[in-house]
This record gives structure tokens, C-alpha cells and sequence, in this order.
């Protein structure tokens, strides 16, 4: 019969993974986890007014030639999409 052989591994897949599961040591987990430092806040570097507005003016800029190259993308695709289009039409439809 067929799928006798898929059968065959799905068993033996599930009996290595049961084995690897009885392998996993606890104590192990949990000594990490109490080991940790329990802090869970991230800390930001303190900046003043003016670096603050420079990191503001940075991103704005960073943004806007994002969005630049972005509607620059959708223009030439779109204007290649109309050129493949035209092009197929006026070959096979004239």
C-alpha cells in the first residue's frame, strides 16, 4: 500500500521528539531565570533640547527621501506597466 513509509517516519519523528523532551533539564531553566537582573525598563540615553531637535530634523529629512524614492518607484512601475501594456495591445490587437 502506499503511504506506509510516510507513516513509518511520522512515528519514529514522534518518539525522537518525545525522547529529547524527557532530556530537558529544568534546573537548568531555572537558574537562569533567577539569575536574571528582574529589570525590565529600557534606558535611553538622556539627550538635551538642541540634540534632541537634530535628531528630530535628522529623521524628518530621512523620511521625506524615503518617501521621495518611494513615489519615484510607483511612478516609473506604473509607467512601465502602461508601456507593456500599450505595447502588447498595439502588437496582437493591430
Amino acid at each position: 500500500m502506499a503511504g506506509e513509509g510516510f507513516m513509518a517516519h511520522a512515528i519514529t519523528s514522534l518518539r525522537t521528539n518525545r525522547a529529547l523532551l524527557k532530556k530537558r533539564n529544568y534546573k537548568d531553566l531555572k537558574e537562569l531565570c533567577q539569575n536574571g537582573t528582574g529589570k525590565t525598563e529600557v534606558e535611553f540615553k538622556k539627550l538635551n533640547a538642541r540634540e534632541w531637535a537634530i535628531l528630530k530634523q535628522k529623521i524628518r529629512i530621512q523620511h521625506k527621501n524615503n518617501r521621495q524614492t518611494e513615489t519615484m518607484i510607483y511612478v516609473l512601475s506604473l509607467a512601465l506597466t502602461f508601456i507593456i501594456i500599450f505595447y502588447i495591445y498595439w502588437v496582437f490587437f493591430t
